[in-house]
């Protein structure tokens, strides 16, 4: 299947064109040469924010990994400030809205659920 690039307007094959699900072929307009090129001129006329958001690939797997524990740790938590903001990720409540004794059933009723098995099945971490 082929493409035509909007930045370059060479018609080239489809797997030349970069991945977007929200394009109604599912790839790109331009073709990974030209996304490239932009990249690299955007980086070098703006290094202050490319250095902020570039990693190195050491870091980007120990922030992967951490950030992994941390929510897999979380998933065991009971606590209240674990539980208002489930609370308010999963309902329309603000954080001010909830109440000690709000926070209390809904524990009762996350125990209940972990116990008949209607929550996702967790290891625990030690």
């Amino acid at each position: 299947m082929k493409k035509t690039c909007t930045k370059c307007k060479s018609v080239k094959d489809i797997s030349m064109f970069f991945r977007n699900k929200y394009k109604t072929d599912g790839r790109q307009s331009h073709c990974k040469v030209c996304h490239n090129k932009v990249t690299k001129k955007w980086r070098e006329n703006n290094p202050d924010k490319y250095s902020k958001y570039n990693c190195s690939p050491k870091r980007n797997k120990a922030m992967r990994k951490k950030s992994k524990m941390r929510s897999r740790k979380h998933r065991h938590d009971m606590s209240d400030g674990y539980i208002r903001y489930v609370m308010t990720h999963h309902t329309d409540l603000k954080p001010e809205d909830i109440t000690d004794e709000m926070i209390e059933i809904y524990k009762l009723n996350l125990k209940i659920k972990r116990k008949l098995g209607l929550t996702k099945k967790l290891k625990p971490i030690e």
